[in-house]
């Protein structure tokens, strides 16, 4: 029987909020939270922004969720890998944290396109409400392309769960055959003679954390790119409130 093969380390680690192309904003970001405390201090709890600060706060919030969720997956992850660890893995666990971690991936292709369309500027209501997705598409398509098609990279990344994920949501508990024959075993209190069963929930709680560390590097990449892209727009916001400044 082979042995677990555990992994080891947390999958891309980086915060995406640390992206270079950020960088021009967060002189605004400064001066947003030097303002922030100052009128807190006063009891005032109203901040009057400035356009570029209200466009960087606006988009820093974007990302900050973004990572906020990569969190959430790294967590789930680190769950699944400690099962396969474990001298006998519980498979109710392990559809737990499985489930949780296809709940929470789908929704990086929502969190994706409204950062894009907040740091376009386009109306919130159109970005933000039904369809919002596909509106975001149409006008990425017209004129940021490079935009476009890494809005596409991000869902490829995490299509493959739609379908379980809309399972999960409007029928069923996440099952698969092994789980099913698993936890029939328990229920059952079945003696399974030579087979080490708890070596094979091992094993699957191990090709699971592996499953689920590729799928948050793919993505990763993907929202990195997607910075890449958005730092050309980025920067043009700057310059265009410092050229209304003077």
């Amino acid at each position: 029987m082979k042995k677990s093969n555990v992994l080891k380390d947390m999958p891309t680690k980086k915060n995406l909020i640390d992206h270079p192309s950020l960088i021009v904003l967060l002189p605004h970001m400064h001066s947003y939270c030097e303002r922030g405390l100052t009128e807190l201090l006063k009891g005032n709890k109203e901040i009057c922004l400035s356009p570029i600060e209200t466009y960087a706060t606006g988009v820093w919030d974007r990302v900050a969720e973004l990572d906020t969720a990569l969190t959430s997956l790294r967590l789930a992850w680190q769950f699944v890998t400690d099962l396969g660890s474990e001298p006998s893995p519980s498979p109710e666990k392990y559809r737990y944290h499985y489930e949780n971690f296809v709940l929470r991936v789908i929704g990086f292709v929502d969190r994706a396109h409204r950062l894009v369309g907040a740091s376009l500027l386009l109306p919130s209501k159109k970005y933000e409400g039904m369809g919002g997705n596909a509106y975001v598409q149409k006008a990425t398509k017209k004129s940021h392309l490079g935009l476009h098609d890494t809005l596409l990279a991000v869902a490829a990344a995490v299509n493959s769960y739609r379908g379980p994920r809309n399972e999960l949501i409007h029928s069923n508990a996440y099952s698969s055959r092994e789980l099913g024959l698993f936890m029939a075993v328990e229920q059952f209190s079945m003696d399974t003679g030579a087979v080490d069963i708890n070596e094979l929930k091992r094993d699957y709680s191990s090709a699971g954390a592996t499953e689920i560390s590729g799928t948050i590097e793919r993505l990763v990449a993907a929202l990195t790119t997607l910075l890449d892209e958005l730092g050309r727009v980025f920067a043009t916001a700057n310059e265009f409130c410092a050229a209304k400044i003077k």
